[in-house]
């Protein structure tokens, strides 16, 4: 583990989509977004894929110091599952998002068998609490899903390098 160099939360997620049966039996794409506003990723393709798997590429988080004295980097990861549907019929807004919600589950046990291998190397996958929102029938014309957060935290190097100064 190296403490100057983040966890790549986004392959790992990456990983996750290549990995699962259902995002691949279901075409999900994988992408990246820069929040719920912006979703840029997913709508360059809308016409093209009938799923995404998209990570947003920004994050909240803190530093802040652990009981044993470290100091630790805490980021909240958001991951949006979306799936198209055709607008005219409920049942297909529901099989969609039954998609999702189906894939989401997947995902979390995955991640419980991850947080104990992450936290080998010192990245700890925060599983005892993960929100998730629904986005509804309405979010985007025909595409429907749910996004997740979860958080991750690792030790980070705040040792002082005067090397690093002018003065």
């Amino acid at each position: 583990m190296n403490a100057r160099q983040l966890f790549d939360y986004i392959g790992y997620f990456e990983d996750l989509w290549q990995s699962n049966k259902l995002a691949q039996a279901e075409n999900f794409k994988f992408c990246t977004c820069s929040g719920i506003e912006t979703l840029q990723g997913p709508l360059q393709q809308f016409r093209t894929a009938p799923a995404f798997f998209c990570v947003d590429d920004t994050n909240d988080g803190a530093t802040f110091r652990g009981r044993n004295g470290g100091w630790f980097k805490k980021r909240t990861v958001t991951v949006f599952l979306m799936h198209r549907y055709n607008i005219k019929s409920m049942a297909t807004y529901t099989a969609a998002l039954e998609k999702c919600r189906t894939l989401f589950r997947q995902l979390l046990t995955r991640m419980l068998i991850d947080e104990d291998l992450l936290s080998n190397e010192m990245v700890y996958l925060r599983t005892e609490s993960v929100l998730s929102r629904e986005l509804g029938q309405y979010f985007l014309n025909g595409c429907t899903g749910l996004y997740f957060m979860v958080e991750v935290a690792e030790p980070i190097d705040l040792t002082f390098d005067a090397t690093e100064w002018q003065s």
